[in-house]
């Protein structure tokens, strides 16, 4: 009896402990971590960032400013703009907002909790870059709503014009950031395009500052010379403080572009009109960008045999988040508008200079006939767009994409099947549909959006290029 006495009580001192105890608190794997640091958060969140920037909505905007054209496949419908809702699902929804935003926000939150500014501060400018760019695409997005889990699973539609003033705030907020004290954690390696220089961070702020700005000149004429005062003296002077991202050689850590070429060969490759245009000018950069293959009697954008040739389609090309010469493009145009043609000259001659000298060609008699014919052009203005267009092929569809909606340069022809039901009158694109997803499971908000908009649909544009 003794025996069995002293066996229940050891029971009863074993199970004890355990009765008490939450069972949430036992059901928890002790090989898998509940926290993870900063330092391997960030390399994800920048990977996607710059991964977002090759993909799906990238390149339709290469079909839209025709740089791109389908030749097989499920692209030739794209020649006429046949993009419909469901092309942006996963840009949409695991690429940005359960993406790249997602993967910011929550370095930025954790990092102000743990007292990491610099941390907080690339969070933001990733944030800020994310948003940018989505606004561009659709016009009003979740923005305030958003991001906020269960606790908002259907949030609503930021006015575009608010979501650009939340880029600024963000960028304002991510700046101050970077100008306080490291704290005890400060990004290093795995910063995958500074390697923790917040300097340089810095100054990539001020440059995405100018973008958006100049994304809503139309609606703002005197940020202007704000702009101005931005590129001349705060956001980076040279291609090597530049953001830029450099993909792996691998073929799971390789340029969105070449890996599309890659797994998808011969479907999309160079628009003829963008070719002919190259060769009318007798441009140098037509060599890295493009490739004629006589099999097919086309340019190729990626070139199989050797893709260390073209520049922006190596699977381990390096792509700026925004760059020096786009920079001085917008310098060119804000000195043109300010009326300051000299200004404007010698900073179009700069932003192709800069150019050039980006993807390694001689760009020194190209830049000499420019000159020339800049001073003898009716519209200067024209050539400031169509060269702002040709500098920002591989690395920027976007911005040339932007560019047309805001200025109407360079002139381009819509094709007769762009007149489609989402696309009504056709002409060329001024905005991207809601995807699908966001349509099925945020219906009520997505109308609302919709509404707002004049019925949002691709011939609409959008508020800030109106």
């Amino acid at each position: 009896m003794k025996n069995i006495t002293s066996f229940l009580l050891c029971i009863g001192l074993i199970i004890s402990p355990i009765a008490c105890t939450n069972l949430e608190d036992i059901n928890i794997d002790p090989t898998r971590p509940s926290e993870v640091e900063l330092k391997y958060m960030l390399p994800e969140a920048i990977t996607q960032t710059m991964f977002n920037q090759g993909t799906q909505p990238i390149i339709i905007a290469g079909f839209i400013v025709q740089q791109f054209k389908g030749f097989d496949a499920t692209k030739i419908p794209y020649n006429g703009y046949a993009a419909s809702n469901v092309a942006f699902d996963n840009y949409w929804r695991t690429g940005l907002y359960a993406g790249s935003l997602r993967s910011a926000k929550l370095i930025a939150e954790k990092a102000e909790a743990e007292h990491a500014p610099h941390y907080a501060g690339i969070g933001k400018v990733l944030l800020a870059a994310g948003y940018g760019d989505a606004a561009s695409y659709f016009g009003d997005i979740p923005f305030s709503d958003a991001l906020r889990g269960i606790e908002s699973l259907n949030p609503v539609f930021d006015t575009q014009e608010q979501v650009y003033q939340g880029i600024q705030a963000l960028l304002d907020e991510a700046i101050d950031h970077f100008s306080q004290a490291g704290g005890g954690q400060r990004p290093g390696a795995d910063d995958l395009i500074f390697g923790g220089d917040v300097v340089a961070w810095t100054a990539t702020a001020y440059a995405l500052k100018a973008r958006y700005l100049m994304h809503t000149i139309k609606r703002n004429p005197d940020a202007a010379s704000t702009i101005l005062d931005i590129i001349q003296n705060k956001a980076f002077q040279s291609t090597i403080a530049q953001p830029g991202f450099t993909w792996g050689t691998n073929l799971n850590e390789n340029n969105p572009l070449a890996k599309f070429a890659i797994e998808r060969p011969n479907t999309v490759i160079i628009d003829n009109r963008f070719a002919e245009r190259m060769e009318a000018n007798a441009d140098p950069r037509q060599d890295v960008y493009m490739i004629f293959e006589a099999d097919y009697n086309d340019y190729h954008y990626f070139d199989s045999g050797d893709d260390g040739i073209l520049y922006w389609a190596q699977n381990n090309s390096t792509i700026p988040l925004i760059s020096l010469e786009e920079l001085k493009f917008i310098e060119a145009e804000l000195e043109w508008i300010q009326g300051n043609e000299a200004g404007a000259k010698a900073a179009l001659l700069d932003a192709i200079a800069t150019n050039m000298a980006h993807v390694g060609v001689d760009g020194t008699d190209y830049i000499v006939a420019l000159d020339t014919a800049f001073d003898a052009a009716i519209d200067k203005y024209e050539i400031i767009m169509n060269e702002a267009y040709t500098a920002y092929y591989g690395q920027a569809f976007h911005q040339s994409w932007a560019n047309f909606r805001r200025t109407g340069y360079p002139k381009l022809i819509a094709p007769p099947e762009s007149d489609t039901p989402f696309n009504p009158g056709g002409g060329i694109l001024q905005r991207y549909l809601y995807p699908f997803s966001e349509t099925e499971l945020n219906s009520t908000n997505v109308q609302v959006a919709v509404d707002r908009q004049n019925g949002a649909l691709m011939n609409v544009p959008v508020w800030a290029f109106q």
